[in-house]
């Protein structure tokens, strides 16, 4: 006859309980650490991108610092002192050279109708670099309506601005009819493209007027 012993001690209820939990605390923190695990690498990634782009500034700032160096190192050459010297000094001539009156004569008499003539015709340097050359004019016509045309014609090109009318009034000769005589300013701007016809040359006034 045989006789088997069991010694240990029944289980409690708190060890049953405890028991049951296990597996599922087990498997929460094996989930916890791949999630952990995952957002790391994720991060170590992220960590060796802005590494890669603060290297590829670094070495775009270490380029330009050498292209300045060089530069630098260019402009120190007596040669290219010396044609950066003569630039400089074409440009300030060119900022400061003087208009002919000629020039702008021949300006306004392509807006001048045939039926009128300056009787003044004055130009004025601007004061200081960046104003605008200052025209004064005098002009007799037979009627307003000339006048008219050339007030409009001068308001319309590109190249003047500010046009006012000064004075105005009338004139009586023996030999001739009454004339209107005005006295208008207006600022030139030199250089600005005007319209040109087909072939090249400046359009009339006359043409132009006949457009509005």
């Amino acid at each position: 006859m045989r006789i088997t012993l069991n010694l240990s001690p029944a289980a409690s209820a708190r060890d049953l309980l405890a028991l049951a939990w296990a597996i599922p605390a087990t498997i929460a923190g094996l989930a916890a650490v791949v999630l952990f695990g995952r957002a790391s690498l994720n991060e170590y990634r992220e960590y060796h991108v802005i590494q890669n782009q603060l290297a590829e500034v670094q070495a775009r700032t270490d380029g330009l610092r050498n292209q300045e160096a060089a530069i630098r190192g260019k402009l120190e050459d007596p040669a290219y002192r010396d044609l950066l010297h003569r630039a400089q000094f074409v440009n300030s001539l060119i900022q400061q050279r003087q208009l002919s009156l000629a020039e702008v004569s021949a300006r306004l008499a392509g807006l001048l109708p045939e039926d009128a003539h300056f009787t003044i015709l004055a130009l004025a340097s601007p004061r200081k670099l960046g104003d605008d050359y200052t025209i004064r004019m005098g002009i007799t016509a037979r009627n307003e309506d000339a006048l008219e045309t050339f007030i409009n014609d001068l308001e319309d090109a590109p190249d003047f601005k500010d046009v006012s009318i000064v004075n105005q009034g009338f004139q009586a000769e023996s030999s001739q009819p009454d004339q209107v005589n005005i006295i208008c300013s207006a600022s030139y701007l030199p250089g600005t493209d005007i319209n040109r016809g087909e072939n090249g040359e400046e359009e009339p006034a006359s043409n132009r007027k006949s457009e509005r």
